[in-house]
């Protein structure tokens, strides 16, 4: 009985705000953001935000996907900084096929097999060579914003098709069709790392390689399908993002990462168990989406809300670990 009591104690004796402390900064952002704009409430805006989102929480998941397989070790923990300009190569690649006069298929497809090789190479740099995600990826990322410069000369290269059209305007059952997107990656990718074996193999990797090893996990193939599947997330994100920029704009990829990095983190403060999860992740891009959302219509100035993400982003990381800490 003692021992219960001493149980129950030291679980309320964690500070409320760190345990709940993803869902309070929600609540207190979206307070904040409808008191100083009235705007920010209306259907329309709350619309507009789900469809912001969209893009990023597709990419984000993937993100998600390697900090759980990846661990979270400081230097050597999951991660990949390629993500958003894979995301930005490939609607450079549909944006510059179509232009030119290739079926959309052959565009798409192009895009798909361009995400697939991308996330085939991070997968044999990390799990095979034994590279550090970070600097395996960041590599990537500036080999991958290059070929898109290359391919798109620097400019914005704009085009018109049906299908691009209907996935930007369109909504299917009252809801737009980006956001349909994105409720079927989160819902795909919350069923297979949640309620599946290789679900299960991607969390004991991440928690402990070397006893999953033991156990009879196949570690490289687990780690390395991540980054493919994460890959994988970013063509879809592409495809979206190339039918909301009606094409392909420069950068796009470098201004994504930021938002990219912080959804996945911050995944992992809407979960108990202070874990990266898709629920999580969910709930986090949407959160980033309202944050950019709300500081444009209260016209704060861009340094600011790039000071305010970073700032974020180290709190996270910081909530977390005490959280880990404590659940120990």
């Amino acid at each position: 009985m003692e021992q219960a009591v001493n149980a129950l104690r030291t679980e309320w004796n964690r500070p409320f705000l760190i345990k709940y402390s993803g869902y309070a900064v929600f609540i207190l952002a979206a307070v904040y953001f409808s008191f100083r704009s009235p705007s920010f409430l209306t259907a329309g805006n709350w619309i507009n935000i789900l469809v912001q989102s969209s893009v990023l929480g597709v990419v984000s998941c993937g993100m998600t996907a390697i900090l759980i397989g990846g661990g979270n070790h400081v230097i050597k923990g999951g991660i990949d900084l390629s993500l958003a300009n894979n995301l930005a190569l490939n609607a450079a690649i549909s944006a510059v096929m179509i232009g030119k006069g290739y079926p959309v298929w052959a565009a798409l497809g192009a895009a798909l097999l361009s995400s697939a090789a991308i996330g085939f190479v991070n997968a044999l740099a990390v799990a095979v060579l034994k590279i550090i995600p970070l600097l395996a990826t960041l590599s990537m990322m500036y080999l991958l914003q290059g070929v898109q410069l290359l391919l798109t000369e620097n400019k914005v290269v704009s085009v018109s098709h049906p299908l691009l059209s209907s996935i930007a305007n369109d909504s299917f059952l009252l809801l737009p069709i980006p956001l349909w997107f994105f409720i079927a990656v989160g819902l795909l990718m919350h069923l297979l790392f949640n309620h599946t074996v290789f679900g299960n193999w991607v969390y004991a990797v991440g928690g402990n390689r070397q006893a999953a090893e033991a156990a009879g996990v196949r570690v490289r193939l687990t780690l390395g399908a991540t980054y493919v599947i994460a890959a994988l997330t970013a063509a879809i994100a592409g495809l979206l993002a190339a039918a909301r920029l009606s094409g392909s704009v420069p950068g796009i990829g470098d201004a994504m990462l930021l938002d990219v990095l912080l959804a996945g983190l911050m995944s992992a403060i809407f979960s108990r168990h202070a874990v990266p999860n898709m629920f999580g992740t969910v709930l986090s891009s949407l959160f980033v989406g309202m944050l950019s959302n709300g500081f444009t219509l209260i016209n704060v100035p861009t340094y600011w809300v790039y000071a305010v993400k970073g700032s974020m982003i180290l709190a996270a990381v910081a909530v977390t670990t005490t959280q880990q800490r404590s659940a120990v």
